[in-house]
C-alpha cells in the first residue's frame, strides 16, 4: 500500500506496521485506564474530605460503621480504663523513631473504644517501654475516627491477650484484640485532637493514596508514547520522491 501525499509516499513495512498496530492501542488503552482511575481516585478524596467536615459524630449515641465513618469527627464521654496500653511500633515524627499510643476507653454508653493519644519517642533503649500515665475522671474527647496505620497479622508469640501494662505491637487490629481480650471495641480508633486531655504528639494524617493529579500524569506519559510511535512509525515508513532529473 501507498499512500502520496505532495512529493512524500507513505509506504509502509509489514514489520513496522505489525509492531505499530501491537503497540499503539496498547499505549492508548492504558492512558485511558489512567484517566479512568483518576476519576476514580477523586470520587474518593471527594469523599473523605465530606466526611472529614461532616457534623461530629457522637460516639456514645451513634453507631460507627468502619467504612463510611472512618476520618469522620467524634466525640467521646468516658473514662480511661487502667491497666494496659498497647504502643503501636515504627511510628516516625520530624525523623525520630517512637510509637503511637492506643488507651482503651469506656464510652458512657457502655461500649469501649481505642484511643490513639499520638506519639511519643522511644527514649535510650526499646528494652525499656516509656510510661504513659493516663488522666482519670470523667472526660470528653475529641477527634477524628480512623484505622490503625499498620492493620495485619499480629507478629507470632505476640499475645493480644496480654494484661501487661504496656504491650508493644508491630500491628494493631481492632477486631482481633477484641475478641483476644474480650471487650465491646468499636471497629475504629478515635484520634484525639491535639491539646485534648492525655493527649501526646499530635501525628494524625489521614493516609493517602496515589492522587487523582499523579493518575492523570500517568496518562500523559502514556498517551506521549502513543504519539512518538505514531511518530517514528511515520518517519520510518515516508519518503521523499526525488525530482526528475536530479
Amino acid at each position: 500500500m501507498q499512500l502520496r501525499i505532495g512529493q512524500f509516499v507513505f509506504s509502509p513495512a509489514i514489520v513496522p506496521s505489525v509492531v505499530f498496530a501491537l503497540l499503539m492501542p496498547l499505549l492508548v488503552s492504558l492512558g485511558e485506564w489512567q484517566l479512568t482511575r483518576a476519576s476514580e481516585k477523586q470520587v474518593l478524596v471527594d469523599d473523605k474530605r465530606s466526611r472529614q467536615e461532616a457534623e461530629a459524630l457522637v460516639l456514645n449515641a451513634a453507631v460507627v460503621d468502619p467504612v463510611l465513618d472512618r476520618f469522620r469527627p467524634a466525640s467521646a464521654t468516658g473514662r480511661y480504663v487502667e491497666g494496659q496500653q498497647w504502643l503501636l511500633d515504627n511510628r516516625l515524627y520530624r525523623g525520630q523513631a517512637g510509637y503511637h499510643v492506643f488507651s482503651l476507653f469506656q464510652l458512657k454508653a457502655g461500649e469501649q473504644i481505642l484511643v490513639n493519644r499520638g506519639w511519643v519517642a522511644v527514649g535510650e533503649s526499646r528494652a525499656v517501654l516509656p510510661r504513659l500515665p493516663l488522666p482519670t475522671g470523667e472526660l470528653n474527647l475529641l477527634g477524628h475516627l480512623d484505622s490503625p496505620e499498620s492493620v495485619g497479622v499480629v507478629l507470632e508469640g505476640m499475645s493480644l491477650s496480654s494484661i501487661e501494662s504496656r504491650v508493644l505491637l508491630q500491628s494493631l487490629d481492632v477486631a482481633a484484640l477484641a475478641e483476644a481480650r474480650g471487650l465491646r471495641l468499636l471497629p475504629l480508633t478515635l484520634v484525639v485532637e491535639e491539646g485534648q486531655v492525655g493527649g501526646l504528639q499530635y501525628d494524625w494524617a489521614p493516609v493517602e493514596t496515589i492522587s487523582p493529579e499523579k493518575h492523570v500524569g500517568y496518562a500523559v506519559q502514556w498517551f506521549a508514547l502513543a504519539a512518538a510511535l505514531l511518530i517514528i512509525y511515520l518517519g520510518v515508513n515516508t519518503r521523499r520522491l526525488q525530482k526528475k532529473g536530479a
